[in-house]
């Protein structure tokens, strides 16, 4: 029932009650506080006995639909939406793994794979889309972004 409660309260509490209520008076007043507490804990169990006996199967179509909003509560995003918009089935998730989808044969790996076989360097090779265009120098400062005083000028 008080799960966030330390012994560090518990003990404040017992000080502060000793200090109000005086030693004499304490012990009553604890013995009073948890036979209410236990009343209290009854009635409410008593109280959800006989809604339960009273609306018995009536209340199993409301019922049902609070349990799965329950259940999907609990649950992570990615099981939610597996659940609720797959039918259960995730395998639509696997092709945004970042592990499966390193796993399979790139064509940097299978690129390699051949010059390995030819006994070649890949990097040596140029194809079309590996060509480098060399810029001219202009003297830029590298680090303006490629902005000149002279475009302005």
């Amino acid at each position: 029932m008080f799960t966030d409660v330390g012994w560090g309260e518990i003990f404040v509490i017992f000080v502060i009650g000793l200090i109000v209520i005086g030693p004499e008076r304490l012990p009553k007043v604890i013995q009073d506080l948890r036979a209410a507490l236990l009343a209290a804990r009854t009635a409410i169990n008593n109280a959800k006995q006989g809604l339960n006996e009273e609306f018995g199967p009536e209340f199993d179509d409301f019922r049902k639909p609070v349990q799965e909003l329950a259940t999907l509560t609990r649950m992570g995003p990615r099981a939610a939406l597996t659940k609720t918009l797959l039918e259960g089935d995730d395998s639509f998730f696997d092709s945004f793994d970042p592990k499966k989808v390193m796993g399979e044969d790139t064509a940097g790996k299978t690129e390699r794979a051949r010059a390995a076989l030819y006994n070649t360097d890949p990097t040596q090779q140029t194809t079309p889309e590996t060509t480098k265009i060399q810029r001219p120098d202009q003297g830029e400062d590298p680090k303006a972004g490629g902005f000149s005083w002279a475009d302005i000028t």
